[in-house]
């Protein structure tokens, strides 16, 4: 199941890669879209196939509108979960750590592909976390890793959620996520900033965080995403791009 990318929603993706910001920080911005979407939208529940894994997937089916919605399956987590199907067999292991998860659905394919990883979905609105608790307990029938979820602001402000999540792993070491994996988590500019901080801290030194977005960000996204692989000492490699009709998986690791 991979849905078609909609004109009217590359059209909002783009407004908003333009749109001011506020007067207030970065943060501030994170957090006032975090709480945009109400989980009592209503919701359809289907089957996702990727080979032997199948995975029931509560999520609102209409068009998103609001276009940061974490409630709808954007293409790229379809796009995403094909990937790590076919490929596997070169994916880190162990702790895994999606972000900005929305439903959880390329989180609950890692999970039924490795049984022995432990997954954390991470995400800042209570009402998408709500769903991806909903969405892993439908999945009680088949042999899966052991979930988690947790809420986490990207940047500096979302430091002590770092903290928890680390609690999680390996008695409170740092940077012990193998993999992170996010779909759709760069809408705007301002953003890139605080989500390579926050995968600088998690990231292990050997591990990988694969990205996968459904639209083209502008010129100067691309850019300051170079600038924070500079700063961070990563390596970005693109995997595949079907855009502006499909998708783009990315690949960072640490130099």
């Amino acid at each position: 199941m991979h849905p078609e990318p909609m004109d009217e929603l590359d059209r909002e993706l783009e407004t908003l890669q333009h749109k001011p910001m506020s007067d207030g920080s970065d943060d501030e911005l994170l957090t006032d879209v975090g709480f945009m979407f109400d989980d009592r939208m209503e919701k359809v529940t289907c089957e996702f196939k990727y080979g032997r894994v199948s995975v029931l997937l509560s999520y609102v089916e209409d068009n998103p509108g609001f276009v940061q919605s974490g409630h709808y399956v954007w293409p790229a987590a379809p796009a995403l979960c094909e990937y790590m199907e076919a490929n596997f067999a070169s994916l880190p292991r162990g702790h895994v750590v999606e972000l900005g998860a929305g439903c959880g659905l390329a989180g609950l394919v890692f999970a039924q592909l490795d049984p022995s990883s432990q997954i954390i979905f991470t995400d800042h609105d209570p009402g998408v976390l709500k769903t991806i608790e909903h969405n892993v307990k439908m999945q009680s029938h088949r042999e899966q890793a052991k979930c988690y979820t947790q809420s986490l602001r990207w940047g500096s402000v979302g430091a002590k959620e770092i903290e928890a999540i680390e609690q999680l792993q390996t008695n409170g070491k740092s940077r012990m996520t193998n993999l992170i994996v996010g779909t759709d988590v760069i809408y705007a500019r301002e953003i890139v900033r605080m989500l390579f901080w926050t995968i600088d801290r998690l990231l292990a030194n050997d591990g990988q965080f694969l990205m996968c977005s459904s639209f083209c960000y502008d010129e100067e996204t691309e850019a300051e995403i170079d600038a924070m692989c500079t700063k961070y000492n990563l390596k970005r490699k693109i995997i595949s791009c079907a855009l502006p009709k499909g998708t783009r998986i990315q690949l960072f690791t640490r130099n």
